[in-house]
């Protein structure tokens, strides 16, 4: 079965969903309302929605078909007028079936240790996400580490939650020029943390950082520039975006590591803020490679552990594969992550959905949707929440590294190119004095 284009929209008492099929017969189609599912099928097309509330067949309600545009409108009442329903722009939370919609909501209760004998789910759903919204109170400075032990060599794993294995195994053999871990398949985040420091040490270019330091002319601009994703914080999805989000895949994601898939998170935007920011709100055909590599996430399979070291990390690679390096636009880009997460999971999805736009056109870096950006994109929709994210953001607006965290001694460097720069100086000025007190020499012939 194909599954339609749709979407869906509510007024006080009513919801409104329009579904789009192609060169059916009236006769086939079938509608079938249950509580808070919609189920709807014309041969070859079938959809199954399920809403946040329940809707009924009343004397309002009806569906009407345009066979000119191919449209068919659905209006449902609400059972309980007035009630407003959550989320309906958030297509792949729509298309869930119930047990997955209960996973999703048992599992976010579910607290990040959990004994054995201890949880007592009596009190309901409501209780049940009243203590998620506790547990999700994150210390974005306390570490969740993973237990190195119980990872077996030849069988490691990496991606979104840490879920995937075999994807990167012949990575050499491609033109891959993100990955930057030795052999994938046979890592551990430990491994793979260590090498990716020895790499952007080794990738750290001096003479670069103190030329872009000194010489900043066209590197001011982009830190003046004003927030380059302003067109992604509009709340309406684009028909290109919703279709997106449809053809996401189904299924439901249970997180064992909550903080680390948040923090995965800031480290994206960060590479997306920033190369958007180096090209005054624009991408490129070389983004898909530039995001990558400033993505720790991305590039080396790295996991974080505090709010701290994904910010240490996004500066160091920031200041090392970036074409412009500077101190300033990193901090920039960082800002900009914050108004992101400030506007909610609604900013960052647009996001997300840009990241996976520009990786799926890729033939070699399409791999990365399949590894994070397509569970981004359905965690964002049912599984993130907005008090986390404000959370988050809040502490992104206190929390300041210094430049001695790169370790790249970078306090001294630009003093070097300050003293330089004002011994050039010093030289010129006291070449021009010599010039102009220099003697006029008498021709050795004068004139009569």
């Amino acid at each position: 079965m194909i599954l339609p284009k749709f979407s869906v929209r509510q007024d006080k008492d009513r919801v409104y969903v329009t579904i789009h099929v192609a060169h059916v017969r009236t006769t086939s189609i079938e509608l079938d309302i249950d509580g808070d599912q919609l189920k709807f099928s014309a041969s070859p097309y079938y959809l199954r929605l399920t809403f946040p509330g329940k809707v009924v067949e009343d004397e309002d309600s009806n569906a009407k078909f345009d066979a000119g545009t191919g449209d068919i409108l659905v209006t449902l009442s609400k059972q309980t007028p007035g009630e407003h329903f959550e989320n309906l722009d958030l297509l792949t939370s729509l298309l869930a079936t119930r047990r997955e919609q209960a996973n999703v909501a048992t599992n976010a209760a579910r607290p990040l240790i959990e004994e054995i004998g201890t949880v007592d789910n009596s009190g309901g759903i409501d209780e049940l996400l009243e203590r998620a919204r506790i547990d999700e109170d994150f210390d974005w400075e306390m570490p969740q580490q993973l237990d190195l032990g119980e990872l077996q060599v030849g069988s490691a794993k990496y991606g979104f939650n840490q879920q995937y294995t075999g994807y990167l195994t012949h990575v050499h053999s491609t033109a891959n020029e993100i990955n930057e871990v030795v052999d994938p398949d046979h890592s551990t985040p430990e491994s793979r943390r260590q090498h990716r420091i020895a790499c952007e040490n080794a990738k750290f270019d001096q003479e670069y950082y103190m030329e872009n330091y000194l010489n900043d002319e066209d590197i001011q601009p982009l830190i003046k520039h004003p927030l380059s994703t302003d067109t992604l914080l509009d709340p309406e999805f684009t028909a290109t975006e919703q279709q997106t989000m449809v053809n996401l895949p189904s299924k439901t994601l249970l997180i064992s590591n909550k903080q680390a898939v948040y923090l995965g998170m800031v480290d994206l935007l960060f590479a997306y803020s920033l190369e958007l920011r180096s090209h005054l709100g624009e991408l490129t055909i070389e983004s898909a490679w530039a995001i990558g590599a400033v993505s720790s996430t991305l590039s080396n399979l790295e996991q974080f552990s505090t709010l701290r070291e994904t910010c240490v990390a996004s500066y160091r690679r920031g200041l090392a594969y970036t074409l412009y390096r500077h101190w300033d636009l990193c901090e920039r880009a960082m800002d900009d992550v914050r108004v992101i997460c400030q506007n909610g999971r609604r900013a960052i999805l647009k996001v997300f959905l840009d990241l996976k736009r520009v990786f799926d056109e890729h033939d070699v870096y399409y791999v990365y949707s399949k590894l994070f950006l397509d569970d981004y994109c359905v965690w964002l929709q049912v599984g993130a929440s907005d008090e986390v994210l404000k959370s988050l953001a809040d502490k992104l607006a206190h929390i300041e590294v210094e430049q001695e965290e790169v370790e790249w001694d970078l306090d001294a460097l630009e003093d070097r190119v300050l003293m330089s720069s004002d011994s050039e100086a010093e030289e010129e000025e006291k070449e021009e004095q010599e010039a102009q007190e220099e003697p006029t020499r008498r021709p050795l012939i004068e004139m009569l």
